[in-house]
């Protein structure tokens, strides 16, 4: 990106000024950071009464920073819009000008940027991911839904789209889940034909089971991983103490 080169420095959280006002983002730069060398950039997006700090903090970017060993990962959580709903159609507007100001100030691999997010976040990275395929490889939507958000003309073009769902979100619910795929499949693959392939669920009750799509465009991947379990991002197999979601989104993320 034009920021290679360039040696910016962050608060952490910095405010973000933007045409609409000034947001607040928490931004996680790799130590060895070396800024003549493109870094991949995911952004995590918060949920409907959680905040930019929780995800970087806590959440540790949906538990993949811990899993970023080689460094090469430049994390970004910017805060909702501070309504009830935090993402809304001016959230775009911010979504650009926000990868804008990273891509002209710092080192990024423009080919592999990605979203996340949980809930109301991974409704609006979903959201991106019908019209923000030129700068988005792929997103990572835990209990996703495509309704009760404002959400933009799908483009049609395909995408790198991994879902989590629990069978027993009764907020984002499997059917809204399942619906959200769907759109996604039809962009992925000739035809819309991806929509008939059937994905291996898990069994309820027991281990979850990730299915990787054979019928997409393999430049668009499409991963499906399932389990019983409720609105929750960090799904664990029974009698295990870490989630598994971390490891199968930072695979998915490794294909690109």
């Amino acid at each position: 990106s034009k920021g290679c080169g360039k040696n910016t420095k962050y608060q952490r959280p910095f405010q973000f000024k933007w045409s609409q006002g000034t947001r607040k983002v928490y931004i996680d730069i790799p130590q060895n950071y070396d800024p003549n060398k493109p870094s991949r950039l995911v952004f995590g997006m918060m949920c409907m009464g959680g905040s930019s700090e929780n995800v970087a903090n806590n959440e540790k970017y949906y538990g993949l920073q811990p899993l970023d060993t080689a460094k090469t990962t430049i994390f970004v959580a910017p805060e909702g819009n501070g309504q009830q709903l935090p993402w809304g159609q001016a959230d775009y507007t911010l979504f650009d000008e926000l990868l804008e100001k990273l891509k002209n100030e710092l080192c990024i691999d423009e080919s592999r940027v990605f979203s996340t997010g949980f809930s109301y976040g991974s409704m609006f990275s979903n959201g991106l991911s019908w019209n923000h395929q030129r700068v988005l490889r792929g997103v990572a939507v835990y209990e996703t839904a495509d309704v009760n958000i404002w959400l933009p003309q799908n483009t049609g073009e395909g995408i790198g789209w991994m879902g989590v769902l629990g069978f027993d979100d009764g907020l984002c619910t499997p059917a809204m889940g399942r619906s959200s795929r769907d759109r996604i499949l039809k962009n992925n693959s000739e035809g819309g034909k991806a929509v008939n392939e059937r994905a291996q669920e898990a069994t309820p009750g027991g281990p979850h089971k990730c299915y990787d799509y054979t019928t997409v465009d393999e430049k668009f991947p499409v991963r499906w991983c399932t389990q019983s379990g409720g609105h929750q991002w960090d799904h664990k197999d029974p009698g295990q103490y870490q989630s598994w979601v971390p490891q199968a989104t930072w695979e998915f993320i490794n294909k690109f």
